[in-house]
């Protein structure tokens, strides 16, 4: 049996989106694998899954060298590495991992011992096939995912979240949540988000006080999860938390402007993407708007929004 290791990526949602297809890696019989995480993705990581993992420390070059360190002493057989980064291609380097398997790209190839050509055409294929391909399994396409069970936060059972912010830039941004709420009388809400989504849910939340619940950057991301999993829908950015509501089985609209809604998805069968509708520029991969205007994301109205969201909301238990 191989000893192997998967370096996990950085962020959240790229992390589940490559969990699902760990998971099953580790439905092979031919090899233990450990998963080397993100310092700060550790407790989502424990609360998601079963796999044995190392921390990746490099906050500081101490800490990248204990990190490398470490693994040296796990007498890994093989690293799978889910990242596309010189600095992550070369710490795998550094561990004396004996084979070393990426894509490749930013310089990568002389730090691979398996270095795979980038896709040619990203945009239609999901990200997850890109970690079927590095972890040697075969496809799954995201909808076949049915979700994972967590305990649930029971005090927003029939609410739905909302989460307004992207650490991605304001193209990914939508500007319809308000009127959104407006649209929809009769629920109670509840904003997610980190510390640099606190603008934008306030300016969400302030005109609603009896109906919205704004707790952005009041939550560890363990509460988040857990709350993530008790509400009737998610109706989200292209954010970490799209992708968490998609991993864990709730039903989401995934709300999209300058990426693609077929590469970056969430998970599951319960999703609705809302796409932009005769933008002209649709999927330029920018975090700002070279227009101005941000016309695809204010092609995708909350009425569209609206409808999308009742074909998959759980109805009250």
């Amino acid at each position: 049996m191989k000893n192997v290791a998967v370096l996990m990526p950085h962020w959240i949602g790229e992390f589940v989106l490559a969990l699902s297809v760990v998971s099953r890696k580790a439905q092979e019989e031919d090899s233990q694998i450990t998963l080397i995480v993100p310092q700060h993705l550790i407790p989502l990581c424990t609360l998601f899954s079963p796999l044995p993992y190392f921390p990746y420390r490099r906050d500081s070059r101490s800490e990248l060298l204990q990190s490398i360190s470490g693994v040296k002493r796990q007498n890994f057989d093989k690293l799978y590495i889910l990242t596309n980064s010189l600095s992550t291609s070369w710490f795998g380097l550094r561990t004396g991992i004996p084979e070393r398997r990426g894509i490749s790209s930013e310089l990568m190839s002389p730090f691979l011992t398996q270095a795979l050509p980038p896709s040619t055409d990203t945009d239609r294929e999901h990200l997850t096939r890109d970690y079927s391909e590095i972890l040697e399994v075969a496809y799954a396409a995201p909808e076949t995912w049915p979700g994972i069970t967590i305990p649930s936060h029971e005090d927003y059972s029939n609410t739905v979240a909302l989460c307004p912010g992207s650490n991605h830039g304001k193209a990914k941004q939508w500007s319809g949540f308000r009127e959104m709420i407006k649209l929809l009388p009769s629920y109670q809400f509840v904003i997610l988000g980190d510390e640099n989504d606190k603008e934008i849910a306030k300016a969400v939340a302030s005109h609603f006080p009896h109906r919205v619940r704004n707790i952005t950057g009041q939550t560890t991301i363990e509460a988040a999860a857990a709350i993530v999993a008790s509400v009737s829908v998610v109706i989200s950015n292209h954010s970490g938390l799209m992708h968490l509501a998609g991993f864990l089985g709730t039903p989401v609209v995934a709300i999209f402007g300058s990426t693609s809604a077929v590469r970056h998805r969430p998970l599951g069968e319960a999703v609705r993407c809302a796409v932009p509708t005769g933008a002209p520029c649709t999927v330029c991969n920018k975090g700002t708007c070279a227009r101005k205007d941000f016309i695809c994301l204010n092609s995708v109205s909350p009425g569209q929004v609206m409808e999308l969201a009742g074909e998959i909301v759980r109805q009250p238990a």
